[in-house]
């Protein structure tokens, strides 16, 4: 055991030679082995204790039990209790991740605070059965990564230990431990996997859990090389200003992970995986206009691109007094200025606009079928529906294009085109600089 979780430490560098740690331990055979273990091989070891209050008296017997321990051995302890039920309350969690949260945002304390390094006591049979979990999950290419060695401060030195060898060397060396019987109830998935699943699996083919450990080094490997992949194709997604986002197919298509890329892009935007499989088909197949909703996004297949972006069900609309007085939230600034700032190549979020051929309160709101403008260079009147359409308007993008109007005058496509008739000239002595700032929509 000695000589095994030393090479997963050298070989991972998870911790110095006799480099202070602080260990996490509940009480169970995994955590008080991992600590027996790092001692015996020279660390100074503090330990961490959270009390989830989760089992009521089994909780605080777990805490006293580690703390007795400690004080045994001359082991600086610390203990931490947090309101689990509180937080999953208030977040909408499961018990399961607010505790997680919560047990991780005090780690992250201690570590701040010194020693940097906190080992975790998951093993072997943990990343196993975290594999089958993300398998089920539908937790794409993440999923195949499993537990890894460290993650930031948090290392793993158990990590290549089986549960049988675990409890063998508890035995072997008179470790004492608490039981948790909440980690046989099948309420929860990990424990089917682990007292299901797992032996039925062995009972078909014996030997299985090393087959299984191979298979999840090799997949954390694929995992390295497909992320990479996924990362590099992220530099060529384009943001726009009001935050959405475009890729174009060749992008996509070409590395031959058109599903990891998309897992990767829509990475807490929840959406379903089957629509993964459903928008490659889309590409694939040149459905422009097909459109994928989740509760708060969008995605749209235009032409050669992918768009992505927030879903906007109600978008506000604003009314402006004069120009000094702006809503607050609304997406635009106004500044009076000189006839001699006016730059035509300032861009088109910028619209130099004359007060005098302007009548307060101005409206700000989204385009609507049948709007019209007089724009700068055309004589007569044009839609604003042509004028996205004339400028290509991804329909995600078009959707949310707002104007600017006076008595229903539309006197800016904001982004876009100027009305001649609201635009200042060289002469002017009144001149508003309007800036428009689509980000502010979200």
């Amino acid at each position: 055991m000695h000589d095994l979780v030393m090479g997963t430490i050298e070989r991972h560098a998870l911790a110095r030679s006799g480099e202070a740690l602080w260990v996490a331990v509940s009480g169970g055979v995994d955590s008080m082995v991992l600590l027996h273990v790092l001692r015996s091989l020279g660390h100074s070891c503090h330990v961490a204790h959270v009390d989830h209050g989760l089992r009521g008296v089994e909780s605080a017997a777990d805490r006293a039990f580690v703390r007795q321990y400690c004080e045994q051995e001359r082991i600086p302890f610390l203990d931490h209790t947090v309101e689990v039920y509180s937080r999953a309350q208030a977040d909408g969690l499961s018990t399961q991740m607010a505790a997680r949260e919560l047990r991780y945002a005090w780690f992250r304390a201690l570590v701040d605070g010194g020693p940097h390094t906190l080992c975790l006591a998951h093993h072997l049979d943990d990343a196993i059965e975290s594999l089958f979990l993300g398998l089920l999950h539908g937790l794409g290419t993440r999923g195949w990564r499993s537990i890894p060695y460290r993650s930031g401060p948090f290392v793993r030195p158990l990590r290549d230990v089986g549960r049988a060898a675990i409890l063998e060397y508890a035995h072997a060396h008179g470790i004492p431990w608490r039981e948790d019987i909440s980690n046989r109830d099948p309420r929860y998935l990990r424990n089917r996997i682990r007292h299901e699943l797992l032996p039925m699996l062995e009972e078909w083919r014996p030997g299985v859990e090393r087959t299984l450990e191979r298979n999840t080094v090799l997949l954390s490997e694929m995992q390295g090389l497909t992320q990479r992949t996924v990362e590099e194709a992220l530099t060529r997604v384009t943001t726009e200003s009001d935050g959405s986002q475009r890729i174009r197919f060749e992008v996509i298509l070409k590395d031959g992970i058109p599903r990891s890329l998309l897992h990767e892009l829509l990475r807490g935007k929840d959406f379903h995986p089957d629509v993964v499989v459903q928008i490659v088909e889309a590409m694939e197949r040149n459905s422009v206009g097909a459109r994928f909703l989740s509760g708060a996004y969008q995605v749209l297949v235009d032409r050669e691109e992918l768009f992505i972006a927030p879903r906007e069900m109600d978008l506000p609309q604003w009314t402006i007094s004069s120009p000094t007085e702006i809503p607050v939230g609304a997406p635009l600034a106004i500044a009076s200025v000189n006839a001699s700032d006016i730059d035509p190549e300032a861009g088109q979020d910028i619209a130099w606009l004359d007060l005098e051929r302007l009548t307060f309160p101005l409206v700000l709101r989204p385009w609507r079928s049948g709007d019209r403008i007089r724009p700068v260079g055309i004589a007569g009147t044009k839609l604003v529906s042509d004028i996205l359409i004339d400028a290509r308007m991804p329909r995600i993008v078009k959707d949310r294009t707002y104007v600017l109007l006076d008595q229903e005058r539309v006197i800016w496509v904001c982004g876009h085109r100027i009305a001649r008739d609201a635009r200042a000239g060289s002469n002017g002595t009144n001149v508003l600089r309007f800036t428009w700032n689509p980000k502010g929509l979200h």
